[in-house]
């Protein structure tokens, strides 16, 4: 009996916590309304970010495996959106990569946060991974670079091509 009212002592402490937190984060939003109304213009971006970050944190204190992956990509994907709107070209010098990128992630996560490691999972991760960070690769390279890295590319696929068997 006494263990039980131990329990109940201790989940009214958690949830009387929880609640706090909760109480704290919407005063906060309220006053970042109230003051920085700019805020209101990007307000979509928490409606993204949010859900994205409870998956993340229902995953790993549940141990609920299975949201790492909506969870990974919801927070990628909220950050390719946040970084679009902060800088603007952002997905025209190769920031769409990061929109690939995305469901690699939540994958990489599954297969590290499993037990048991499907190794089935390397192959879409490494193929999302590599298309995403191609795409990522032109816009923190200069032109020369990437002048130099298409003709890399052209000989070796040439080789490939006329290779002797």
């Amino acid at each position: 009996m006494e263990e039980e009212n131990v329990k109940k002592e201790t989940a009214k402490k958690g949830s009387g916590l929880s609640q706090i937190f909760l109480g704290l984060i919407v005063i906060a939003l309220g006053l970042v309304i109230i003051f920085v109304p700019a805020v209101l213009s990007n307000f979509w971006l928490l409606f993204i970010w949010l859900p994205g970050v409870i998956m993340e944190y229902n995953a790993f204190r549940n141990r609920n495996n299975g949201l790492l992956v909506p969870g990974g990509i919801l927070l990628v994907v909220a950050l390719a959106l946040t970084l679009g709107v902060i800088f603007p070209g952002f997905y025209s010098q190769g920031g769409w990569g990061l929109f690939v990128l995305a469901p690699a992630f939540g994958l990489l996560q599954l297969y590290l946060a499993d037990g048991r490691r499907h190794f089935g999972l390397l192959v879409p991760i490494a193929i999302l991974t590599a298309v995403g960070v191609i795409a990522l690769i032109p816009s923190s390279l200069s032109q020369w670079t990437m002048i130099v890295v298409g003709a890399v590319l052209i000989v070796f696929g040439l080789l490939v091509l006329f290779r002797r068997k």
